[in-house]
């Protein structure tokens, strides 16, 4: 077309014509701004195509990670509110319920509950730590997503994570310490978290520190309470999000 276009200006100078050489200048010119501009509207069509393939594989990501979490976090509200509430019974009783019991078992069971706080939550960040250092967050178009993400990784785990090392300590320190040292009390955990009793509590152990065992139990259920609450929002945070990563792929 540009050929056709510069032979019909030559024929057109060489014959005078200086109007009409003029119209097929402007002609020529006009065509090779609607081909740039055609060719920049297609690389634009293209970027935005990777752009969006990018952001999907962004969000697939951040869904599995999340999932996980729930999972995680479920499990652990779970076996932190059940410690509360045995935490909670041995508080508010004024006396010592277990001091006739000579059946290992259910002080077992008791004691096991108890130590069940000492459960941790750890969030998988990896995925969201690799979208933050290499500007991926730029893609993903949503607001509320991008706002809820940073709240969640940024504020949330992070919170928790600060209550989770004071009850680590004093569970590690005193708590723990108390059960396994005093009362003779030992578990194993397996891969699941799941309990094994190793040596079961010393009844009579037991009950020569039954004093210091519901004190330790004081000092740590704050800590434990306020873990546990933080907990649930992040349950709450991490099902939003689950929810809006889900509508996001299904409308693109």
């Amino acid at each position: 077309m540009i050929k056709f276009f510069r032979n019909a200006r030559k024929k057109l100078l060489a014959e005078g014509k200086n109007s009409r050489y003029t119209k097929y200048a402007i002609g020529e010119i006009v065509l090779v701004v609607i081909g740039i501009l055609i060719a920049l509207q297609i690389n634009n069509w293209n970027e935005s195509r990777k752009s969006k393939r990018t952001a999907n594989e962004v969000y697939t990501n951040l869904l599995t990670s999340l999932e996980q979490d729930s999972v995680e976090v479920e499990r652990t509200i779970i076996l932190l509110t059940e410690s509360l509430e045995t935490q909670r019974k041995l508080i508010l009783n004024p006396s010592n319920p277990y001091s006739s019991v000579s059946n290992t078992e259910d002080l077992d069971d008791m004691v096991q509950k108890v130590f069940s706080g000492v459960m941790s939550f750890f969030p998988k960040t990896g995925v969201y730590e690799l979208i933050t250092s290499n500007n991926s967050m730029d893609l993903l178009e949503s607001k509320k997503i991008k706002s809820l993400l940073i709240n969640l990784y940024d504020f949330q785990y992070k919170r928790y994570e600060n209550v989770d090392l004071i009850i680590d300590s004093k569970y590690h320190y005193h708590l723990g310490s108390l059960i396994r040292k005093k009362m003779g009390f030992i578990v194993e955990y397996n891969s699941k978290s799941q309990i094994t009793v190793i040596k079961s509590v010393d009844p009579t152990l037991f009950n020569n520190h039954y004093e210091e065992f519901v004190s330790e139990c004081r000092d740590v259920y704050g800590a434990l309470s306020t873990a546990n609450n933080y907990l649930i929002e992040i349950k709450k945070s991490i099902s939003e999000l689950i929810a809006l990563i889900k509508e996001e792929l299904n409308n693109s």
